[in-house]
Formats: C-alpha cells, sequence, structure tokens
C-alpha cells in the first residue's frame, strides 16, 4: 500500500475513533471515561483495526459481571441503597446476580459502533481508497463487526 493510501485510512480511522467517543460523551452512559481510553487503532499493510470495550452494548444472561465493576460504577453514578443497613458492595451483588439471572435491559444497550461504522461510512473509506483491496476491507469489517455483536 502505498503512503497516500495510509494516510487516508489513518485519517479515516481516527475520525471514526473521535466519531465513536463524541458518540459515546453525547449518550450519557459515561461514567469512568475508561470507555474513550481504551479504544485504539491498529495499522498494518492493507488494513486497520479498532480495538475496544462492547460493554455499551449490554450483556446477556449467563455469567455473572465482576461485582467490583459493579461497585465502582455505583459509586461513580453516585448510586445510594435505598434499603435500610444495605451496602453499596451488596447493592453490587444484588445487581450483578440479576445480570447473571436476566441479562441487561436491550432497550438501554449503546450499540455505538455500528451508529459510527455505517454502510454509508464504509462505502465512503472505500471511494477514497480505490486501490484499496475492497474484498479484504469489507470482509474485514464484517468478521469485526460479528466478532463485536458475538461479545453482546
Amino acid at each position: 500500500m502505498d503512503n497516500d493510501q495510509n494516510k487516508i485510512i489513518k485519517e479515516e480511522i481516527d475520525a471514526v475513533i473521535a466519531d465513536i467517543i463524541t458518540a459515546y460523551e453525547q449518550s450519557g452512559k459515561r461514567t469512568s471515561g475508561e470507555f474513550a481510553n481504551g479504544l485504539e487503532a491498529i495499522y498494518e499493510p492493507n488494513k486497520a483495526t479498532i480495538k475496544g470495550y462492547v460493554y455499551l452494548a449490554g450483556r446477556t444472561a449467563g455469567k455473572m459481571p465482576p461485582v467490583e465493576s459493579i461497585e465502582r460504577w455505583i459509586k461513580q453514578k453516585g448510586i445510594t441503597p435505598i434499603e435500610q443497613g444495605m451496602t453499596t458492595t451488596s447493592l453490587a451483588w444484588a445487581i450483578a446476580k440479576s445480570i447473571a439471572k436476566k441479562g441487561t435491559n436491550k432497550e438501554n444497550h449503546l450499540k455505538i459502533y455500528e451508529q459510527v461504522i455505517t454502510p454509508e461510512r464504509i462505502d465512503s473509506i472505500i471511494k477514497k481508497v480505490s486501490s484499496f483491496n475492497v474484498n479484504l476491507f469489507i470482509t474485514e469489517m464484517t468478521t469485526q463487526l460479528q466478532l463485536i455483536q458475538k461479545n453482546v
């Protein structure tokens, strides 16, 4: 891949990451800031990969999430247990147990990657890098989106 293509891909991926962070900040879901700090772009010949957290897309029932993470979230949000004698830790445990049993409410999920990385945006990037291997790019994006959805 020549330098012009590398430059275009880097600019586009940097713009995608900036738009993901903006959408995250505007979503009202920001608590610790770990989500934005966890986004990273990895550049290789003929491709770029965006890595980051998927937890904004919710969680299906099954495995219990880490109680410590939920306790930290409770404290950052300023939530106080309403039951007499209940501690933040016991509230976090109860929430984690409920999530393990029922998952999280799908209406509250934020599919931020799909919101920002749209088919139209992918098409626009492809047009900007006309000599780019289109099939490889589409296959990689499809695979990455499928992996993100599997982890949800």
